[in-house]
């Protein structure tokens, strides 16, 4: 029986900040106490069979989970090998990223069924880091006016026929691999996808997109439900044409993830759309790159030369492609720059994209009868410890 006990903890729940501690068993929490010792109630020879950590005060967070994140460690899933995606979910671990999606991006399509085949390979293995909960399928079927960081010559034209029974293929070769497709619904091929989404149960993401406010109330129809890196790669609001964006924010129905990074959207946008969207129906993502974790430099994403100055990357043409912030960046910058009280950004970036991809019944925050996957911070938001299932699989230097 592995049972683990931790006390002196100030504890971020989903709806307060306590001062305790938790007892876990064979991985799933059994009991979150404050203040008073659970050890009477565990009784002497239980004791003698827990171990006890004590975590002086600092704060423990719900691991952090990323829908949309290509790479980190200077690795990418679309190298297409499984010792990448070991140094990707290792790097991501150790910035406090329990469980993530690898991003993928347009390419050819063989590069493509190599990036599956690799993502299926690793799940399957016995690898160490951060759970792969399945992929984001981002791209080929976006719009070349808000391609952002793709590769033009690798988005599926619009007029070709065979995308969307590819999209089939691959969801039927890959079953339950693929959670989120991002693509632009105004494509001549745009309602079909969605329907493949809906018959594999995918989400569909609209992103990389000219959608205008017609077309995205079309699509939300259909049954398009989530926008992908909002206000990123697509229109603005316009006052005479109010586009995907106005429809997003007035749905209450639609998801939106965001960028919170302090670099690709203003403080002030960040303050619109938590003003005008339910709490519940927003996710942090960081869109991290293979710079993610590495210092200024040369890199590259999709096949093009990144440029990373002052931790912001640019294209050579100026482009933001994805960010070099891990995700807990956008909790400090909620936090930090505005003020939000902690356990409302920890659910930005916990709880909510667990609800999103329906596995908040087992993680996303700490609760009784969820896995023992956490993280120990220091007050300013550094990484001190990461627990996997009530395992100690990363600790800082000088602990």
């Amino acid at each position: 029986m592995d049972r683990g006990l931790l006390r002196g903890a100030t504890l971020v729940l989903p709806d307060r900040i306590c001062y305790g501690g938790m007892i876990w068993q064979d991985a799933i929490l059994t009991e979150i106490f404050e203040e008073a010792s659970p050890v009477l109630r565990l009784g002497r020879q239980a004791m003698q069979e827990t171990t006890v950590w004590n975590m002086a005060g600092d704060l423990l967070i719900p691991g952090l989970i990323d829908t949309h994140v290509h790479g980190a460690g200077g690795c990418d899933v679309m190298d297409g090998t499984t010792e990448s995606l070991q140094v990707l979910a290792e790097a991501l671990l150790k910035e406090g990223t329990t469980a993530f999606l690898p991003t993928t991006m347009s390419c050819s399509l063989k590069q493509l069924k190599r990036v599956f085949q690799n993502v299926t390979d690793f799940q399957r293995g016995h690898f160490r880091g951060a759970e792969i909960l399945g992929l984001h399928l981002e791209g080929p079927y976006i719009t070349r006016e808000f391609r952002g960081a793709q590769a033009q010559e690798m988005i599926w034209d619009g007029a070709k026929d065979g995308s969307a029974q590819f999209l089939a293929n691959l969801l039927r070769d890959y079953p339950n691999l693929v959670k989120i497709l991002t693509f632009a619904p105004e494509r001549p091929d745009g309602q079909e996808l969605d329907e493949v989404c809906l018959a594999h149960g995918v989400i569909s993401s609209a992103g990389h997109t000219a959608a205008d406010f017609a077309q995205m109330e079309r699509a939300v129809q259909w049954g398009v439900r989530h926008i992908t890196h909002a206000f990123n790669a697509m229109p603005a609001i316009h006052h005479r044409n109010p586009g995907l964006l106005t429809k997003a924010l007035l749905d209450d129905t639609i998801t939106m993830e965001i960028i919170a990074d302090g670099v690709h959207l203003h403080p002030a946008m960040l303050q619109l759309i938590f003003r005008n969207k339910p709490p519940e129906r927003v996710s942090l993502v960081s869109d991290g790159t293979r710079a993610v974790g590495l210092p200024d430099g040369e890199y590259e994403l999709g096949g093009q030369k990144t440029i990373v100055r002052h931790g912001i990357a640019q294209l050579p043409d100026g482009t933001i492609p994805g960010s070099t912030y891990p995700l807990r960046q956008g909790i400090k910058m909620l936090t930090q720059k505005l003020q939000f009280p902690l356990p409302e950004a920890v659910r930005y970036a916990t709880l909510n994209p667990a609800k999103l991809l329906g596995i908040d019944n087992r993680v996303g925050s700490l609760e009784i009868n969820k896995d023992a996957t956490f993280i120990r911070l220091s007050s300013d938001f550094d990484i001190k410890q990461v627990w996997l299932q009530g395992q100690l699989v990363f600790e800082a230097k000088g602990v």
